[in-house]
């Protein structure tokens, strides 16, 4: 525990940048708790609360060393799903989804591949090893995620999967014919329980399958960085 106290003193800096956002989610929790009286949001606060501190508790627990412009921005990112919620974000701005994502998958290939590697010399061969486990790590957590949503969706009647409203459906189901695709095109409304729609809503399939492509670009972005940087400047490191 000495240990970690003295870590934690050397990143002072890094400390009191957490505390200053940690005191303004805090009073976001209370203003949702006894103003406003959102239990949701107090929730989601509460969320980022807790994610705000745990890039300072990786570099305490893991021995390692975020830069400050990563570190910095990890921060913010940790805030950024509560304001998009909070503040509908998501709703006003259909790219906040996408940017959490991207970002999402750009940092766990970040931390995968630094992690693996750390102890190595790396020639090519073993640095596309290392970004492809990267790889793998940020999509599984994006897949996890995902399911996260799919339960608050089922369970407690969220809509964390957004829908979109498609206009095209091609299934096997539409086609008189075995082995034949079936197609509506054009769809202008569809009619539920005397509600008519501007087209056929999908339930959230199209929102999973986007999250989890844009977390495989945010990888893949790190992956050519990786590549081409060839540890020259490296995002991360961990003491030996």
């Amino acid at each position: 525990m000495n240990n970690l106290s003295q870590r934690l003193k050397n990143r002072k800096g890094k400390t009191i940048y957490l505390l200053v956002f940690e005191t303004i989610l805090l009073l976001f929790i209370i203003y949702y708790l006894f103003v406003a009286k959102e239990p949701i949001n107090v929730v989601r606060v509460a969320i980022s609360f807790i994610a705000a501190a745990i890039p300072l508790l990786l570099e305490l627990l893991l021995k390692m060393s975020i830069p400050w412009p990563i570190y910095a921005f990890l921060i913010v990112y940790a805030c950024e799903h509560m304001m998009g919620a909070c503040f509908n974000l998501y709703l006003y701005f259909p790219w906040w989804d996408n940017m959490m994502h991207v970002t999402e998958g750009f940092m766990l290939a970040l931390f995968g591949y630094y992690y693996l590697s750390y102890e190595e010399e790396k020639n090519l061969k073993k640095r596309i090893k290392y970004l492809l486990f990267a790889i793998s790590l940020a999509v599984f957590i994006g897949f996890l995620w995902e399911i996260l949503e799919y339960l608050m969706d089922t369970v407690c009647m969220f809509d964390m999967q957004k829908d979109v409203y498609v206009t095209r459906i091609n299934s096997y189901l539409l086609s008189d014919t075995i082995g034949q695709i079936g197609k509506i095109d054009n769809i202008e409304e569809v009619v539920v329980n005397g509600q008519v729609l501007p087209g056929y809503i999908d339930i959230g399939l199209i929102d999973t399958m986007d999250d989890m492509i844009m977390a495989l670009i945010g990888a893949a972005v790190f992956s050519i960085y990786a590549l081409i940087d060839c540890d020259k400047h490296p995002l991360l490191r961990f003491e030996k």
